[in-house]
């Protein structure tokens, strides 16, 4: 996805290990409530967990990638994050080298304290947000008892809870020890500055001062009385000196010293104990570690963790997870393992979050990217987590990135996870403005709150304003390098998320009764839209490719169309640019199957695609074995599509490959999956845009989310000479040239689909206004049937007089989106078509129009043509090229109390459009 310009912050030695090509293949589909989909046996090499305020911990195994040739670390806490000023001073500084767990069998005399030797230990976050890790085999060969380390931050507590977990399988008891350590990381070392460090017998903790440095105070802690401690100098591995690093003594005799003080500048902190293993049983046994700005806000942090015992603080999380979890949205497939897919994803999303900005890493594995965070991937991020039901955490972001905004309404392409300040990578990729701007209209439109679409006003003017006064003179937005990174084009995707931001912000304009912000918007949208259904063959090109009929990736800075097969151009119909019910997504779809399927559901990025095989960019070497490596995300576009479209049966085939193709414990994968090992990628692992996507298909598929953006008011135009006769007989073909435009499903206020409008489309000649309108239900009641409907066409004045009288209500009470002069209308039980102007404030039947044909339907299908004189909708003369808002409005009759309401409207600001006029976009039929 990305062309890593640093390697990371690591500093690790690299070289290429041979990777297993064997794996477990779980078919989608296959699995049932008694089996539910596995997911793979690759484990995630890195994780983050936060405490939700100001503390983030990362877990690291032995080896981040098959490049990583670190022989020094095992399995490990390898960072520990704490910013207690919030956002304003969040930090990047990492606390500690590592806190890292050692063992030894004292029964059977073998030491297994030369941690790097576990190289296969795994690593997940369970569903109650605690971090678990098995060891696995030791050098190879099986420990003699089998280890785990939790790691639990405990939520809005200012401590972890470390528990070992030892579980033996044999005959007889097993004597284990345990050394529970941690080495401090002082970023004064280099210039003299000294860690001062402490043993507390009555808290059973050593307590370490790093303030010297500018740094903070820690305790590390057991519940319950240690065998032994030491607090030491890392510098020193005699056994013989008091101060002695504690690993040295551990490894040499078992035990510990007892040193009760040091100071120096490279301090560890270690604690043992001995733990009885009955034979068949597992024993567990706890450490805390906590962390503070001041001495005596970590003495009372220590002292609030060793109050109660470590299964209480794990339980503790999990309650807490459990109770988040509860609050949004849940998911239940009969596959359960679709569902803790969905609940790991989130999990491991809250815990991905820097508590203090609320931005997102690229991956957890910081070996590929670092501690950057992606504008776009974190947005999608946020906004998952928003459909999901969870808006602080969206809310925090959006407000961030609001924050970090360009002068000139733009955004840079990432920025420190940690600090939040920009980093220089490829730019520009203004996919982000079009994110930001869906994402802040969705959070509103999910929260209602209006004071956060005040406060965020002011960027989300001067993004929507920098894509509108930067559009090229193919009518489209700005080249970008978008989501791949590679080259400055115009891309599918990022046209895609400016047509479904600047809706957003039209949205948003609306609502604030800014009409003139809206209007721009809707313009720009509109133009944007155009370009994007013209073929690939005109002069500038259009993103059409009409000879293959899919969308093409991009047109390129020479106004020639870049025919690469592209599965990020599916964007088109996540994002509503274009209908996924139209025939155009449907062919896009089809070659996007045919072309770049994988793996029976994978999908990859684009033909050729070396990322991860043989690209020098690829971020650990030939991860993928093999070019075209299937991308989840990709597959998750494809998921959404099939539930758009009413293939449900595709989409949960589509979510179960996704569920098979996660890491161990249902972690979501990388930016993506070797098709040949079947296993997801892991120097991008965890990736949490990708566990986004899953849970946004997820929603969908449950019928609890729609990623889909709606225009509130497009612009429309076309010229079309139409004929429409009685009943409709022979019409429909007719409009297959005229654009149409689409209504949410399932809007209408009664639940009656028969009034709830899937469609709208508009043309006109020089004497008429012709309307088709498609409903949801794909029927409608008879000629005088007893369920009653009526349509109502309302209009501005095409004249553009401002004389005349307007109302912001419609006939049956609605309130309008654009005042009307004029309405037309029939009802489904009269043969009359009635006109209507505005008189007093109210609607007044002034007389009938007869110069055309009444509006007709069609029972079987549920359209309906309304046919409207010129004449009708002006006090003066209708010239071509004039605009005026339009509301299209389905009614309807109670048959309860036979009061009239109207259902479903849509409106348009419509074009009257000169014969040769090229028509407005819209999508296709």
């Amino acid at each position: 996805m990305r062309r890593p310009r640093t390697i990371s912050r690591l500093g690790t030695a690299f070289a290429v290990l041979a990777s297993s090509l064997t794996a477990l293949v779980t078919l989608p589909g296959g699995a049932s409530a008694a089996s539910p989909t596995l997911p793979s046996a690759e484990t995630a090499r890195s994780l983050y967990a936060n405490n939700w305020t100001d503390t983030t911990g990362l877990w690291m195994a032995s080896q981040l990638a098959q490049t990583d040739t670190s022989s020094q670390f095992g399995p490990r806490l390898a960072e520990l994050h704490y910013s207690p000023n919030g956002a304003q001073a969040s930090s990047a500084v990492n606390q500690i080298k590592d806190y890292t767990g050692f063992f030894r069998d004292e029964t059977h005399g073998t030491k297994y304290d030369q941690v790097h030797n576990f190289g296969s230990a795994s690593g997940y976050l369970d569903s109650g947000g605690v971090l678990r890790s098995d060891y696995g085999p030791y050098a190879g060969s099986a420990t003699s008892v089998s280890i785990g380390r939790d790691y639990a931050f405990v939520p809005d507590q200012h401590f972890a809870v470390v528990t070992y977990r030892l579980t033996n399988p044999g005959t007889s008891a097993v004597d284990m020890n345990v050394l529970d350590s941690l080495h401090v990381n002082n970023t004064g070392a280099g210039s003299g500055k000294t860690v001062h460090a402490t043993w507390d017998a009555t808290r059973n903790a050593a307590v370490i001062d790093m303030s010297a440095s500018g740094q903070y105070h820690l305790v590390l802690g057991s519940f319950g009385a240690p065998t032994s401690h030491q607090v030491g100098d890392d510098t020193v591995s005699s056994t013989g000196s008091a101060t002695v690093a504690p690993w040295f003594a551990f490894d040499a005799t078992g035990t510990l010293p007892g040193n009760d003080s040091v100071t120096a500048t490279d301090v560890d902190a270690a604690l043992t104990k001995r733990v009885t293993v009955p034979a068949g049983q597992t024993v567990t046994t706890s450490f805390y570690l906590a962390i503070a700005d001041t001495a005596a806000n970590s003495l009372a942090a220590a002292d609030t963790a060793r109050a109660q015992t470590g299964a209480y603080w794990n339980n503790a999380t999990t309650t807490a997870y459990t109770n988040w979890l509860d609050a949004g949205k849940r998911v239940s497939f009969t596959d359960t393992g679709l569902s803790t897919a969905y609940d790991r994803a989130l999990v491991a999303i809250k815990q991905t979050q820097n508590p203090a900005l609320g931005t997102f890493p690229a991956a957890t594995n910081p070996i590929a990217y670092g501690y950057k965070t992606w504008v776009r991937d974190s947005a999608v991020t946020a906004m998952a987590l928003d459909t999901a039901g969870h808006h602080a955490e969206a809310d925090k972001y959006f407000r961030w990135l609001a924050g970090i905004q360009y002068a000139d309404g733009s955004f840079g392409t990432t920025y420190d996870n940690w600090t939040g300040q920009h980093v220089d990578f490829v730019e520009p990729e203004h996919d982000g403005i079009g994110i930001f701007l869906v994402g802040a209209y969705r959070h509103w439109q999910e929260t209602g709150d209006n004071a956060f679409r005040d406060a965020l006003w002011p960027q989300i003017t001067k993004a929507a304003n920098f894509v509108a006064t930067h559009m090229a003179g193919n009518g489209l937005g700005p080249a970008d390098a978008s989501i791949w990174e590679e080259t400055q084009e115009y891309n599918t995707f990022t046209q895609s998320l400016y047509i479904a931001g600047l809706w957003g912000a039209e949205a948003i304009a609306q609502s604030k009764g800014d009409t003139t912000d809206a209007d721009t918007w809707s313009d720009t949208a509109a133009s944007i839209s155009t370009a994007l259904q013209s073929s690939s063959l005109n002069s500038p090109a259009g993103l059409w490719n009409s000879p293959d009929a899919y969308y093409n990736r991009a047109v390129n800075l020479d106004n020639t169309g870049r025919v690469t097969v592209d599965a990020s151009s599916d964007m088109l119909f996540v994002s509503g640019a274009v209908d996924p019910a139209s025939s155009r997504a449907a062919s896009h779809a089809a070659k996007i199957k045919a072309t770049l399927t994988h793996d029976t559901y994978g999908i990859a990025r684009y033909t050729g695609d070396g990322f991860y095989y043989n690209s020098p960019y690829s971020p650990a070497g030939n991860e993928a074995l093999a070019a075209e490596p299937s991308w989840p995300q990709m597959s998750m576009y494809l998921a959404l599509y099939a539930h758009y479209t009413g293939d449900q049966a595709g989409a949960l085939q589509e979510l179960t490959w996704y569920a098979g193709r996660t890491a161990v414990g249902y972690m979501p994968p990388g930016e993506a999956v070797s098709n040949v090992s079947q296993k997801p990628i892991v120097s991008t692992m965890v990736e949490p845009v990708t566990g986004a996507w899953y849970v946004l298909a997820a929603l969908g598929y449950t019928g609890q989310a729609d990623t889909r953006s709606y225009a509130p008011i497009s612009k429309a135009g076309a010229h079309a000479g139409l004929i429409v006769n009685a009943g409709t007989a022979g019409d429909w073909p007719q409009w297959a040239a005229v654009p149409y435009h689409v209504s949410p499903i399932g809007n209408e206020a009664s639940g009656d689909a028969g009034t709830d409008i899937r469609n709208v489309a508009v043309a006109n000649d020089d004497n008429n206004v012709y309307v088709r309108i498609d409903n949801a239900s794909g029927a409608l009641p008879g000629y005088q049937a007893t369920s009653k409907f009526s349509v109502n066409v309302y209009a501005g004045d095409y004249s553009g007089s401002t004389g005349t009288s307007t109302s912001s209500s419609a006939l049956y009470g609605a309130t309008l989106s654009r005042p009307a002069a004029f309405m037309v209308g029939r009802t489904s039980d009269s043969a009359t078509y009635n006109h209507f102007h505005v008189s007093g404030g109210s609607w007044v039947n002034d007389s009938a129009v007869t110069s055309v044909i009444a509006p007709q339907w069609d029972t079987a299908t549920g359209r309906i043509e309304v046919v409207i004189p010129r004449s009708a909708l002006t006090s003066g003369a209708a010239a071509d090229g004039s605009t005026v808002p339009i509301t299209i409005a389905l009614a309807r009759q109670n048959p309860a109390n036979l009061a009239w309401t109207e259902d479903d409207t849509v409106s348009l600001r419509y074009r009257l459009t000169r014969a040769g006029t090229a028509s407005i976009y819209g999508n296709v039929r």
